[in-house]
């Protein structure tokens, strides 16, 4: 996803990069509680996908290995659904800062009851 990131103009590339950076953070947990160093596992597991080798993973230990030979698999329709999850969050928190900035900005939208305040809460 980040090296899709370098192809994406405007804003959109920064968000695209981030979230790339964003989907590392399993294998980079799996990797530092495994107690291998995780620049380079994490170097060596991308060497290993860049050549073709899509079935390359982490075993427990932070050993880089073939995941179909050693049985190991994931569930992947928990991995879309708990992705999906994760962006409608990332969506929701993203709006309600949106609606903040316009409560503060003098020439955003008005919030409904037409003062454009919050009433008693400000």
């Amino acid at each position: 996803i980040k090296a899709f990131g370098e192809s994406v103009t405007g804003q959109d590339q920064y968000a695209v990069k981030k979230f790339g950076e964003a989907l590392e953070i399993v294998p980079i947990t799996l990797i530092e509680n495994s107690g291998a160093n995780p620049n380079d596992t994490l170097s060596a597991l991308a060497a290993e996908h860049e050549e073709g080798k899509v079935h390359s993973g982490i075993d427990y230990k932070g050993d880089i290995v073939d995941a179909s030979e050693e049985k190991i698999f994931d569930n992947l329709s928990m991995k879309y659904r708990a992705i999906e999850l994760a962006l409608n969050a990332t969506t929701t928190i993203l709006r309600i800062s949106q609606l903040i900035m316009a409560k503060t900005s003098t020439n955003g939208p008005t919030l409904p009851g037409g003062s454009g305040t919050m009433g008693s809460y400000d």
